[in-house]
């Protein structure tokens, strides 16, 4: 059995497609690399299609970023042959990056790039049911909701909820594709109706009275195979 690593302080994801195997990684908020650099990269790295090697991959292509990187998500929707790759940055924008263009050279692979939020995308994830739609999540409780078809329009998820400060997380639910969750640094986990565009649940990720919660809920998620379950970490 082979085995492989990359070398990077980094925020990674799976690359959508069924044939050859990418993993994007972009360059992580709030730590220093070994060279001490303040730069931020997108990469792509290919895993070899044989399990007999074993070693650090090299980049097959990168591109630089405005900023590092707090979540990236890839998307097999879009026009472009490998989708499209989005990046949470700790300075507020929102960047879709084309990963053909990456791995072409890096020229022209920046798709759009938005400041609509105010502080740090710390939530961001592709809706598995359409996705063409992804969400994000920053500080002051903003959270959006982008449409990748539509020229990358992007509109609030509802009014901003009392219950939030900082997004922290955010997950739509696997069976409903109109209902997704926030998580955030009061401890709140709130609960979105994208339909009705309104906050419609919130619940405390310390199973305690809203508004008593020890610490915040750092990361949540959906139970795959029930449409009423999540679970949060703080």
């Amino acid at each position: 059995m082979g085995y492989h690593f990359i070398e990077r302080t980094a925020v990674p994801a799976w690359g959508p497609q069924q044939g050859e195997p990418l993993v994007a990684a972009g360059t992580v908020a709030g730590a220093m690399d070994a060279s001490f650099s303040n730069t931020s990269t997108l990469e792509i790295f290919r895993l070899p299609a044989s399990d007999d090697t074993a070693g650090a991959l090299a980049a097959a292509g990168q591109a630089e970023a405005a900023a590092r990187f707090q979540r990236l998500a890839w998307s097999a929707h879009g026009a472009q042959a490998l989708g499209v790759l989005a990046g949470g940055l700790e300075n507020g924008d929102v960047t879709f990056w084309d990963p053909q263009a990456i791995l072409d050279g890096g020229k022209d692979a920046v798709l759009h790039t938005s400041s609509a939020h105010t502080g740090a995308v710390c939530g961001l994830e592709f809706n598995p049911q359409q996705p063409g739609l992804m969400a994000s999540g920053a500080t002051n409780g903003e959270v959006f909701v982008w449409d990748i078809v539509s020229e990358y329009k992007s509109h609030a998820a509802g009014a901003r909820s009392s219950r939030m400060e900082n997004v922290t997380d955010l997950a739509w639910n696997n069976q409903v594709q109109h209902i997704l969750v926030t998580a955030s640094n009061s401890g709140a986990l709130v609960v979105w109706d994208l339909r009705q565009h309104r906050e419609i649940m919130a619940l405390n990720s310390a199973g305690n009275a809203i508004g008593t919660a020890r610490g915040g809920a750092s990361a949540v998620a959906w139970n795959p195979a029930s449409a009423t379950q999540l679970v949060s970490a703080s």
